[in-house]
C-alpha cells in the first residue's frame, strides 16, 4: 500500500485495516528525509521507531515505568529492533508488570506519532513480514482500545500544538538561554534547577517528564521567552545505546580501540563499516582518496584494512601491492571489497597481497567475522554472539 499522507486521518486509517486484518509487518511513513515505522504483530503494536532520539526516547520511557528495571543485555543482539527483544526478555522473566512494559511502548509511541504528524506530503508503506513461529504478541504490546485511545490523545496534543502557534518548535530540541539565565516566571523552582533545564542539554520532552507538566503549555510559556529574544532552541545528538554505553566503559577499563581503515571512494561504505564496526568497539578510519591521504594512513597505521576494488583514480589491487612494499602495512590485513565475485579478480587480488576477499555490500556477521579472524588480539568490546533469540527483523 503506497498513499500521500493528506493528514492524521489517512494514518487512522491505515492503522485500523492493520488491526482489523490483524496484520504483521511494519507500516513505514517516509518524508523529507524523515523514516517513522510502526511494527505489528498479528495486529498488536509491538514497537515504534523514527527521528533523531531513539535512545533518548527509551530512556526517558523507561525512566517513567520502568527506572529499576535491569537490562539484560547478554541475550539480545544491539542490532536491529533491540528495544522489542529487550521488552519481550523481560516478559519472559517476568520482571517487570505487563502494565508497566505496556506504558514503555505506548510513551515511545505517542512521541513517535507526534513526530509523523509533522511530516508534510509523506508517504505510507506497508510491508508485511513473516509470522515467526517463535513469537507470539507479548504482554507488552498494545492492543486496539489501548492504541486508538493513543492515538486519539497524540491527535488532540497536536491539533492543540498547532492552535498555539508552536508548530515550529520541535520537542526534540533543547532550550538554551541566549544571556543571563533568569528563571521563567511560569516555571517554579524544585529541587532540579529550571536553570540547568533550560541550559541547551534537555529536550522538550525531557523538561516536560520531570517537571511533570503538559507539553503544550510548559512549550507556550518558553515560547513566550523566545520572542523576547531571550531563549533559543538548539538540537541535540542522540545518546549512545546501551549497548555502545557498555562498550565505552569497556573502553575506558580496557585501553585504546584497534582502528580499522575502510578506503573506498564511496561515503557510504565507509559509513557502513563504520555502524558495523564501532558498536563491536572498534574505530574505523574513513579515507575516501588513498593517494591523498596517505600521510593519514601512515600516521594512525590501522590493524586492518578494508579496501575498495575499484577506485576512479588507482586499482584496489595496485594500491593493495603498493601497500604491501612499505615496512608499516607489510603484514597488515588487508580486505578486498568488490560488488563482483570474479576469479580474475581474486586471483590478482591474492597476487597483489590481499588477505581476504568480501562481497558488497558488506554484511555485519561477516564483516565481524573476518575482523575477528584477522585481529590478533580479541575485540576488548565484544559482544556475546550465537546466543538464540526470538527475531523480529528491523
Amino acid at each position: 500500500m503506497v498513499c500521500h499522507l493528506p493528514g492524521i486521518a489517512t494514518l487512522a486509517q491505515a492503522f485500523s485495516d492493520i488491526q482489523q486484518h490483524e496484520k504483521t509487518g511494519k507500516l513505514v511513513l517516509s518524508g523529507q528525509g524523515d523514516r517513522w515505522q510502526y511494527y505489528f504483530l498479528d495486529g498488536q503494536l509491538l514497537y515504534s521507531l523514527g527521528g533523531r532520539h531513539r535512545v533518548r526516547r527509551w530512556n526517558r520511557a523507561l525512566a517513567q515505568h520502568c527506572p529499576h528495571w535491569r537490562l539484560d543485555l547478554d541475550s539480545v543482539s544491539s542490532t536491529g529492533l533491540w528495544e522489542y527483544h529487550l521488552l519481550h526478555r523481560a516478559c519472559q522473566l517476568d520482571e517487570s508488570s505487563a502494565v508497566r512494559l505496556r506504558g514503555v511502548v505506548a510513551s515511545v509511541a505517542r512521541e513517535v506519532l507526534f513526530g509523523a504528524f509533522d511530516t508534510p506530503e509523506a508517504t505510507l508503506n506497508w510491508i508485511p513480514i513473516a509470522r515467526p513461529e517463535t513469537v507470539s504478541p507479548v504482554e507488552a504490546s498494545l492492543p486496539k482500545p489501548q492504541f486508538d485511545r493513543l492515538f486519539q490523545e497524540v491527535a488532540d496534543l497536536w491539533q492543540q500544538w498547532q492552535g498555539m502557534g508552536l508548530s515550529y518548535i520541535d520537542p526534540d530540541d533543547a532550550p538554551r538561554w541566549h544571556a543571563r539565565p533568569e528563571t521563567p516566571a511560569g516555571l517554579s523552582q524544585s529541587s532540579l534547577s529550571v536553570r540547568q533545564l533550560l541550559g541547551g542539554q534537555h529536550t522538550l520532552w525531557d523538561i516536560a517528564h520531570k517537571r511533570k507538566r503538559s507539553l503544550a503549555y510548559l512549550t507556550r510559556t518558553l515560547h513566550h521567552f523566545v520572542r523576547q529574544g531571550t531563549l533559543e532552541f538548539c538540537r541535540l545528538p542522540d545518546l549512545p545505546s546501551p549497548f555502545e554505553q557498555r562498550q565505552l566503559v569497556a573502553a575506558a577499563v580496557e585501553g585504546t580501540r584497534s582502528t580499522i581503515a575502510c578506503i573506498d571512494d564511496s561515503p557510504v561504505v565507509g559509513e557502513r563499516l563504520r555502524q558495523i564496526l564501532e558498536p563491536a568497539g572498534y574505530r574505523v578510519l574513513k579515507i575516501q582518496h588513498p593517494l591523498q591521504e596517505m600521510a593519514t594512513l601512515l600516521a594512525e597505521q590501522p590493524e586492518l584494512i578494508f579496501l575498495d576494488l575499484t577506485m576512479p583514480v588507482i586499482h584496489g589491487c595496485d594500491f593493495c601491492a603498493f601497500l604491501r612494499k612499505t615496512s608499516v602495512f607489510q603484514a597488515t590485513p588487508i580486505v578486498i571489497l568488490t560488488s563482483s565475485d570474479g576469479t580474475i579478480d581474486r586471483v590478482r587480488a591474492n597476487l597483489s597481497g590481499a588477505s581476504e576477499f568480501l562481497r558488497k555490500p558488506p554484511k555485519p556477521e561477516r564483516v565481524l567475522e573476518v575482523v575477528r579472524t584477522y585481529l590478533s588480539r580479541r575485540s576488548p568490546f565484544s559482544i556475546t554472539s550465537h546466543i538464540k533469540r526470538d527475531r523480529v527483523d528491523a
